[in-house]
């Protein structure tokens, strides 16, 4: 599998603050407001252009995506139990979603859970 290219790291940053701690519109949602979320992270960023904002909202959102499902089977007990359980979910979440911090893993699995409980 090729790499993922590293994207804007304050576009990203931006977008992932805006989703998963600021609890604005969550790109897993069936109608997030794409345009109003690409305006607060040019704001945010604004020596980015808006391509990179756009991909960064696109990592958000599939991040978004993969937190739901990811904890919907650490719910269900698909990575086990206990510390190793959570450690190989928030791997998985890592695989799939490259170039995050590791405080962002872990803002994205906590809010993932509340959403799988939602579900």
């Amino acid at each position: 599998m090729a790499p993922v290219p590293k994207p804007d790291a304050k576009a990203l940053s931006a977008a992932f603050a805006l989703v998963f701690r600021q609890g604005r519109s969550p790109p897993s949602c069936p109608l997030p407001d794409d345009a109003g979320l690409l305006n607060r992270i040019l704001d945010t960023a604004p020596d980015a252009t808006p391509a990179a904002c756009r991909d960064a909202l696109v990592r958000v959102r599939r991040l978004s995506f993969d937190a739901v499902e990811i904890c919907s089977a650490f719910r269900q007990g698909d990575y086990g139990n206990g510390d190793e359980a959570q450690a190989a979910a928030l791997a998985d979440l890592e695989e799939k979603n490259p170039h995050f911090s590791e405080t962002e893993y872990r803002t994205a699995f906590a809010v993932g859970m509340i959403w799988a409980g939602m579900q």
